[in-house]
């Protein structure tokens, strides 16, 4: 969206943007931004509002997966150690399956992605 199309929206509307992309229950989201629950199925039903809003959700998932990849060593980490617990041999073992079916999920995706891949290139031939 535009910086145009974003002065559009109601000062009021502004506002309350961060707030409802941000907080999950829409009654709890509502209250925090000063507004009805009327207010905000009213301002949904506008497609200014509602293209920002749902940009600003879709910013706050990228971040969460940002973080999530930043963290991934540290979490890889984490179950290795794991591993090397022998004073509880059930956490060893949780953490050996964990690490187990991570791989064997990323195996199936990359093999998924290379299949894909070839139909891809089989469709675009006969195209």
């Amino acid at each position: 969206m535009t910086k145009i199309d974003i002065n559009r929206l109601a000062p009021k509307q502004l506002k309350a943007l961060p707030i409802l992309a941000s907080i999950a229950v829409c009654g709890d989201a509502c209250k925090q931004a000063g507004i009805s629950r009327d207010c905000y199925y009213e301002w949904i039903k506008q497609p200014l509002f509602k293209e920002e809003l749902n940009k600003m959700r879709d910013d706050l998932i990228q971040d969460a997966v940002m973080q999530l990849k930043v963290n991934t060593m540290k979490a890889a980490s984490t179950l290795i150690k794991l591993t090397d617990r022998e004073d509880y041999p059930s956490v060893q073992r949780a953490a050996a399956n964990d690490i187990l079916n991570h791989v064997m999920k990323f195996k199936e995706l990359q093999e998924l992605e290379g299949r894909i891949a070839v139909l891809e290139e089989v469709t675009k031939r006969k195209l």
